[in-house]
Formats: structure tokens, C-alpha cells, sequence
């Protein structure tokens, strides 16, 4: 299988945007088979033409550069917690001649250097008909390979450098910041109609800039384009979700920035989708720079792959969410090859709904929120100069430091030595935990909470007519003892208790018959005191009488008790009343007078029978309750006795511990005396042996001009021979 040179210029064609491209290879660099601590890109001018430059000084390429330039070879892992972020082992292809025509690759590794030429210059001159790629390695003793001839004159007849010479300047040029690294240069950049490159590198010296968009930067929209879309400086700064490395641009450090952490009114939401088995944490805030630049940054594998995504509720004409970001990683979700959109998929579309969802409900919450805290505000919180809820920074060792919430300006370096914060005024000390690593739930809802019990209520309050004719009314032995769960789950001891459950609605119609038959009694009873009221007969003994009182000789005056069952009626009446809402105190059931008078007697002992039965309920709970007390009271005095004893044993150890370490103490200074002695007379002894020596030494020598035949070297001072030698002169003299 060939691979034609048509397809270099074909691949590249994937990156409608240059930034996207610059990113290929700055991931090269990020992912952990390099794992690089610093990126530099700059501009340059070789041979009069403009040129890209990217030096990195992670572990180098030698071994790997063949399948670097080589198509679909990827063979990057995880370390640790850092993800790689290449997959298809097509980035550096496709971006490198994205950018420009010819890209050459400097790599050093700590036992050999390599040079690559990825050139579509150079295969159109030798009229190639697949894509060749010369590639050399040299020693660190600067010899060459044999069979790398061919490639190195290919590479000085090709490239931008016409001498060995000057590929080890650009070699060394790696070592000025580390052993290892790797250099990439591209030239003949892309062009606009007019010969000019994409790229305008005089408007501002530490940055690069995208031309076309430098003097129109807002969109068909009237909404300002984000700086990031044509800053290559301000496009860095947001690349990652959680930067690791420092880039520099132009000689100027990028001031990199926790997206997440860089806003105001952070709140922390999650969302469970149906294809995963764990919770997506999701951040939203508002930005702190610009309220235009607005919308959803999705990031997958620590790497940008969509920023200021506008969902449906930022789209509609009364612009909700304005000045909202929302930050989230979709590990989950498949990135296409340019790595600036997702699949789209079944999942990228239920994901995007509830982005919708979630960012709306944001949006309604903060602003419930201000309206409470200030009704009198009249300022819309997106329009409130704002500073971030957080102060984050990154500079030397590349760990991120949390400072104080007063902190807004800093200088444009800082080391850790420079924290308040003593407990990390080190670099040496680990980075500290971020809020989502922290296990933190989601942000309070009232706002929604509030809807939602008023749009239950509005449901309760106007029930089904039908229904509630069709469904008859439950007796008390018909009716289940307890209620439903989802009922039980937010009521009190007391209202948990196994009340019978009653179809209200029915329920409701006899009660109010009953209750407007007890006013009617009373107010005759107000106004002729002499009118008695007929007892509560059976009702075939009643199915002659009409609904009003008449005058008959079985009345007799209405008693207390009868008083106070109205009253009981009356009571439970408003109670149902108020339960089911004006729409259902307003629904009635037309009914005939024979069957009304029917039920009255029969509802009445029921509200009686119900009365005992709450009235038994209530003695309980209150027996519980106080049993509930005298256990709480007994569970207190134990844990005081438990703790007593704790503190007990906590003294008697220390004072134990004390003594032993005493003991111990006193036991090392013996020892250490002991030593001092030892080591003392060691040290005399050892003085006087060598005074001894010295004494023998010096004696030898005056020896030596009675015996001429003694030979000091061969004369062991250590020994007695001197003394000896010596006592046998003294008695040859004497």
C-alpha cells in the first residue's frame, strides 16, 4: 500500500482553523510519552521566509520519530492520572501541513540526535510518487549512519539548512534548555489571496494573531467574538482544562487559567446519563472578563474540544444565560479527527439537551437568588463588574495554588515561596484539592423547588370531575390504614400516624351537607327560640319529613353533645376545604334530598368514629415522645460516663508514656557517659602510644651512629627491638 504526496495537502484539509492545527502539536508535547514542562513558540525568518517554530524540551523522539512521521501509528498510554491526549497518530501530519508546506523535525534523546524532513516541496521537485520522508540519526559523537547518506543530502538540498553545520546549531539550539527536546520548524505557510500568511505577527509582538479576524471581531450575530478565536495567546490559555505545562509564546509566558476556577457564583451541578454508571460533574459561573463571550466549554480528556457552545435557551430572542459558562469534560463522548467537535451521535444530543436544562435552571436559580438577597436591585447580575470566586496560580514547579479570596492583582511571576498560605510556601509540598475533587454535590435548587410544589398544588386544586363522580366514596373499613410513601416521607412523628385514607372529594360533599344542616338549625334556633329540632331518626321514620324543620310533636331542643359534633363537622369541613383548594371546595354533587337524608346519620358517626381515632393517635405520639426523651436523656448520661472514662485512660497512658520516656531519657545519658569515659582513655591511650613511637624514633636515630649497619626503614617502632638495640649499647659502653 502507497500513500500518494496529494494526500499531505488532503489530510491537512481536516483543520478549517489554524489554531486547531497549532494544537496537534502542542498535544504531541502534553501527552506523557514526551511530557514536556515547557513549549515554545515563536516566529522566525530563515532565508527570507516566515517561519513557525515549536521547541519542547520533554524526553526527545529518536526512537519514535519514524512512526511520528509515519500515518496511524499511536502508540501513547496513560501515566498516572495523565491521559494522552492523541489517539489517531495523525496530528502532527495533518497539523504540521495545515500550517505550511514543509516541516522539518530536530530531536534529541540522552544517546542520539535524529533529524526528519516531512516535505511536500521536496516531493513535488523529485516528482515522488509516495510520500517519502528522509530521516537521519547521529552519535553523540557526530558520525552518521552508512546507510543515512542519501537522506542527509536530500535534507541539505531540500530543507532550510545547506550544511551539517548548521543542523547541529539547530541541535544545540535544544540543549539550551534541557538535554532532551525537540525542535520543529514550518515553513512556506499557508497564504491568503492577496500573498499575505494567515497569521499577523506585527500587531502585537508576544502574540499571534489570526489576520482575518484582527480588524472584525464580532460575528453575524453583533455578539463579540472571544478573544480566543483569533489569539493564539488567549487560545492557549484555555487549552486545558487543568494546564501541566507552561507555553510560552513569542518569549512571553501564557498566563494559563483554571476555567473552571477563573469565574463568579460558581455553582457545582451533576448529571447522571443513561448510558453511564457514574455522574458527570458539570460547573457553571459567570465570566468575569466579558458577559458576551458566553456559552458551554467542553473539553475531553483534559483537552478543548468545543469552547463558547451557545445551547438552545442562550439562542432564544429573551437571551437567557447571558455572561453564563459552563464547564464540562466528556471523556464519554468521541471526538472527530480535528479534535474541534464530537460525533454527532445519540449521545451528544441527550448530553446537549441537558446542558440546556441544567445551564437554564442555573440561570433562573442565580437570579431567584439576587432578587431575594436585594428586591430592591434593579442592576441584572450579568451587568455587575465581577472578580473571580477563586484566585488560582501556576508559575515555576507547575502546581496550582489556592490564594486568598482578597487577592485580584499579582505580579507577573509568583513562586510558591510568595503564598500566604504557609502550609504550601514550598514547591516540594503536593498540590491541594479542588472543590470537584472533593466529592461535592449539587448546588441547592429553591427556585426550582418552589415551582415545582406550586405547580403540585395547581394540579391538586383542579382535580378530574369525571373521576371524581365515577369514584365512589371509602368507608372506613374500605379505605387502607396507611398512606403512601412518598406521602410519609416529608411529614412529622405525629403525621405519620395510620390515619385512614378517605376519597376527600366524596367525602367532602356529605360533610358539607351536614355542616350547612347544623347552620341551618342554629340560625332557626337564633330566630325562633321556640322551634324544636327533630332527633336524628331512622330513615325510614324520616322519609316523609322535607329538608327544612317543621313543627311536629317528636322535635326536642338540640343538646351540647349535637352542638359539639356540629362544631367537629364544621372544623373538618374547613380542613378539606383548605386541603383540596377553591377549585375543589367549589365542585359539589348533585344528589337527591332522600338519599341526603339517608347519609346524614351514617356521616356523622363516621366523623365521630374519627375524632376517637385522632384523638387516640395524638396519646400515642405523645407517649412516644416522651419515651423518645428518656431515651435521649439516658443515651446523654451515657456517653458522658463513656467519655469520662475516655479522658481517664487518655491521662493515665500519657503518664504512663511520660515515665517510660523518662526512664528511657535516663537510661541513654548512663550509656552516653559511659562512652564519654571509654572514648577518653581510648584518646590518652592512644596519645601515649604515640609519644612511645616517637621516643623509639628518635632514639633509633642516635643509635644508628654506634651501629652504622642498622637500617631505620626495616626497625618496627611498635615493637621492642628499639628497646632492646638500646639496652645492649648501654652495656657494651659501660
Amino acid at each position: 500500500m502507497q500513500i500518494s504526496p496529494k494526500f499531505l495537502h488532503a489530510n491537512s484539509t481536516s483543520h478549517t482553523w489554524p489554531f486547531s492545527a497549532i494544537a496537534e502539536l502542542i498535544d504531541n508535547v502534553y501527552d506523557p510519552d514526551v511530557h514536556a514542562r515547557q513549549i515554545w513558540i515563536d516566529w522566525t525568518r530563515i532565508r527570507g521566509l516566515d517561519c513557525l517554530s515549536f521547541m519542547d524540551n520533554g524526553e526527545g523522539l529518536t526512537s519514535r520519530l519514524h512512526k511520528m512521521l509515519s500515518f496511524g501509528f499511536s502508540e501513547k498510554k496513560a501515566a498516572k492520572f495523565h491521559i494522552p491526549v492523541g489517539v489517531y497518530g495523525n496530528g502532527f501530519k495533518s497539523g504540521s501541513m495545515r500550517l505550511g508546506k514543509d516541516a522539518i523535525v530536530f530531536t534529541k534523546t540522552r544517546d542520539t540526535m535524529s533529524v526528519g524532513l516531512l516535505s511536500q516541496s521536496y516531493l513535488e521537485a523529485i516528482g515522488a510518487q509516495q510520500v517519502l520522508v528522509p530521516m537521519i540519526t547521529f552519535r553523540r559523537d557526530g558520525h552518521n549512519h552508512v546507510e543515512d547518506g542519501a537522506s542527509l543530502r536530500a535534507i541539505l538540498t531540500h530543507s532550510l539548512f545547506n550544511s551539517e553545520k548548521e543542523l547541529f546549531a539547530e541541535l544545540r539550539a535544544i540543549s539550551a534548555a534541557r538535554p532532551t527536546g525537540t525542535r520543529i520548524i514550518i515553513w512556506n505557510l499557508r497564504t491568503s489571496t492577496n500573498g499575505e500568511t494567515e497569521f499577523d505577527f506585527d500587531i502585537d509582538k508576544y502574540d499571534i494573531l489570526i489576520r482575518v479576524n484582527t480588524s472584525d471581531k464580532s460575528n453575524m450575530t453583533g455578539e463579540m467574538t472571544p478573544e480566543s478565536e483569533y489569539s493564539l495567546r488567549a487560545y492557549c490559555s484555555i487549552l486545558y482544562l487543568k494546564p501541566r505545562m507552561q507555553i510560552i509564546i513569542r518569549g512571553q509566558r501564557v498566563k494559563s487559567q483554571l476555567i473552571s476556577k477563573s469565574l463568579t457564583h460558581i455553582a457545582q451541578d451533576n448529571y447522571r446519563p443513561s448510558f453511564l454508571n457514574k455522574r458527570v460533574s458539570i460547573t457553571f459561573g459567570y465570566n468575569t472578563k466579558s458577559k458576551e463571550n458566553y456559552g458551554i466549554m467542553m473539553y475531553h480528556k483534559n483537552r478543548l474540544i468545543k469552547p463558547f457552545v451557545k445551547v438552545s435557551c442562550q439562542c432564544k430572542a429573551e437571551r437567557k444565560g447571558v455572561g453564563v459558562i459552563g464547564v464540562i469534560e466528556c471523556n464519554f463522548l468521541q471526538p472527530t479527527h480535528n479534535k474541534q467537535d464530537f460525533d454527532d451521535t445519540d449521545k451528544y444530543r441527550k448530553i446537549m439537551h441537558n446542558l440546556n436544562i441544567k445551564l437554564e435552571e442555573y440561570w433562573n436559580e442565580s437570579r431567584y437568588k439576587r432578587k431575594k438577597e436585594d428586591p430592591k436591585c434593579t442592576v441584572a447580575i450579568e451587568d455587575v463588574l465581577k472578580v473571580p470566586d477563586q484566585v488560582w496560580v501556576c508559575d515555576s514547579c507547575l502546581k496550582w495554588r489556592r490564594l486568598p479570596d482578597a487577592i485580584t492583582e499579582l505580579p507577573d511571576k509568583w513562586f510558591c515561596s510568595m503564598n500566604y498560605d504557609p502550609q504550601f510556601r514550598s514547591c516540594s509540598v503536593e498540590e491541594e484539592l479542588e472543590d470537584e475533587e472533593e466529592d461535592q454535590k449539587s448546588y441547592p435548587k429553591p427556585f426550582k423547588h418552589q415551582r415545582r410544589n406550586t405547580k403540585s398544588l395547581l394540579e391538586e386544586n383542579v382535580p378530574d370531575s369525571t373521576q371524581t363522580q365515577e369514584r365512589p366514596a371509602l368507608t372506613t373499613t374500605q379505605a387502607p390504614r396507611h398512606p403512601p410513601a412518598s406521602v410519609m416521607s416529608g411529614l412529622s412523628l405525629a403525621e405519620k400516624s395510620p390515619l385512614p385514607l378517605i376519597n376527600l372529594t366524596a367525602v367532602s360533599n356529605s360533610l358539607r351537607r351536614a355542616k350547612q344542616k347544623f347552620l341551618t338549625i342554629e340560625t332557626q334556633m337564633e330566630v325562633t327560640p321556640s322551634f324544636l329540632v327533630p332527633s336524628l331518626t331512622p330513615p325510614q321514620e324520616r322519609s316523609s319529613q322535607t329538608h327544612w324543620p317543621a313543627l311536629n310533636e317528636e322535635r326536642k331542643p338540640l343538646t351540647q353533645s349535637d352542638t359539639l359534633v356540629s362544631k367537629a363537622v364544621c372544623g373538618m369541613m374547613e380542613g378539606i376545604e383548605s386541603h383540596q383548594g377553591p377549585a375543589a371546595a367549589e365542585e359539589t354533587c348533585h344528589v337527591d334530598d332522600e338519599e341526603e337524608q339517608e347519609e346524614e346519620e351514617c356521616n356523622l358517626a363516621e366523623v365521630q368514629q374519627w375524632q376517637d381515632e385522632l384523638m387516640e393517635l395524638m396519646n400515642e405520639t405523645a407517649e412516644e415522645r416522651d419515651a423518645c426523651r428518656q431515651e435521649l436523656e439516658v443515651l446523654r448520661e451515657h456517653s458522658a460516663a463513656l467519655e469520662d472514662e475516655r479522658n481517664q485512660l487518655i491521662s493515665r497512658s500519657v503518664e504512663e508514656e511520660k515515665s517510660r520516656l523518662s526512664a528511657l531519657c535516663h537510661q541513654l545519658r548512663s550509656q552516653l557517659s559511659e562512652l564519654r569515659e571509654h572514648s577518653q582513655q581510648g584518646k590518652e591511650e592512644k596519645d601515649d602510644s604515640s609519644k612511645l613511637r616517637t621516643l623509639r624514633l628518635n632514639l633509633s636515630c642516635l643509635l644508628v651512629s654506634f651501629i652504622p649497619s642498622l637500617h631505620l626503614e626495616h626497625v618496627d617502632y611498635n615493637s621492642d627491638v628499639t628497646d632492646s638495640i638500646l639496652t645492649q649499647v648501654l652495656e657494651h659502653i659501660t
